[in-house]
């Protein structure tokens, strides 16, 4: 169950490779996958064609206004990413409307800050984007055309991705950023934990009487395992619905620290049990787990000069989780179901070599 990471402004990370994330909060690019100009799915020299993509597939109403998002701009953000044969397309499709989402909120939230940003900011930004290009051997004007987007596009995300950058330098005080490195000691430690899990799914429109009764069944799987009828590996092999269990892992995802991609309502827990002892039913996208961690390695201490832009990294991606937890409270979002023509059938080779399992339970974006 790892999930497929999306940016959170995705047009630029998928035209340059550009990490949005990051480079918003320390304004710095670092790579990111596709490689820059990449034509989406072997397509080569042409956007990506799909039928009917100026079709609504969610609204989001936030504020008095409502923003549409269309198949066609969700086509355009799960096309450039590899996605595993065993990944759950329904899961990707929403993975990749939620980044939509709330990259619509994000900028609702920084048109709100009325933070100016000169046009001769953003176009020393393209300046470096075609230098970046050129190294390449590509430019501009033919990675737009491959990839489907506009310069005004462009100009727009870098826009918002400055932004957001002044936003977070205005926050991160050395103060604030001390502060948040030791409630998030484990993250920049480098520790490790090796977890086992229990899955039960539930549907992606469950109701709560549905949520209620695999919960239920999670409860009475803890019990016996709480009473010595069964080991928790025991359980994970007879009851677990995680497909990369199957054969008999008894439910183990190896060591893992913070960043390795996994969701947070999963490491939130995971990180703060006791070595041997099984949670309470744990929510997530894929549905209800039971944890038990069976080992941790502590990491080092963490030296905050030195680690100061990874910090500020991190504060900048809980700033615009924070953001984004409020402004889901207010907004009402709306999905409809995912096209059936969605995924192209190339989606449906083979991983490439090195490619994660789709079993852990991994993060979306913000």
């Amino acid at each position: 169950m790892r999930r497929i990471v999306f940016a959170s402004l995705a047009v630029v990370a998928a035209v340059v490779g550009w990490n949005i994330a990051a480079g918003m909060a320390v304004a710095q690019n670092a790579p990111a996958q596709p490689k820059a100009g990449s034509p989406p799915q072997g397509q080569a020299g042409a956007p990506p064609a799909i039928a009917n993509p100026a079709e609504v597939v969610a609204t989001v109403d936030y504020n008095g206004a409502t923003e549409k998002i269309t198949k066609g701009e969700v086509y355009n953000v799960i096309t450039r990413y590899p996605i595993p044969p065993t990944e759950d397309r329904d899961l990707v499709y929403r993975d990749a409307v939620d980044t939509l989402v709330n990259t619509r909120l994000v900028t609702q939230f920084l048109n709100r800050q009325r933070i100016t940003i000169k046009p001769e900011q953003v176009q020393e930004e393209i300046g470096k984007l075609e230098q970046g290009l050129k190294s390449e051997g590509k430019d501009l004007a033919t990675s737009l055309l491959e990839n489907g987007f506009s310069l005004d596009e462009i100009k727009k995300e870098i826009e918002d991705r400055l932004r957001w950058i002044e936003y977070v330098k205005a926050k991160a005080t050395d103060a604030e950023l001390k502060k948040f490195l030791a409630a998030n000691h484990d993250l920049f430690s480098g520790t490790q934990v090796r977890a086992s899990h229990i899955l039960r799914k539930t549907e992606p429109n469950a109701s709560a009487a549905d949520k209620a009764k695999v919960k239920g069944q999670l409860l009475a799987i803890k019990k016996e395992i709480d009473a010595g009828k069964l080991t928790f590996a025991q359980a994970a092999d007879k009851y677990s619905e995680d497909p990369a269990n199957e054969g008999g892992a008894g439910g183990d995802l190896d060591f893992f620290n913070l960043n390795s991609g996994f969701i947070p309502e999963f490491t939130d827990v995971a990180f703060k049990l006791k070595q041997g002892s099984v949670s309470e039913p744990v929510e997530t996208p894929y549905g209800y787990h039971l944890i038990q961690v069976t080992d941790r390695k502590e990491g080092k201490p963490v030296d905050f000069e030195q680690n100061k832009p990874y910090i500020t990294s991190g504060y900048a991606a809980e700033l615009q989780r924070n953001l984004l937890t409020e402004a889901r409270k207010a907004a009402k979002v709306e999905v409809k179901p995912m096209p059936k023509d969605l995924f192209p059938p190339i989606q449906a080779q083979a991983a490439p070599a090195g490619a994660p399992p789709a079993s852990a339970p991994k993060a979306k974006a913000e």
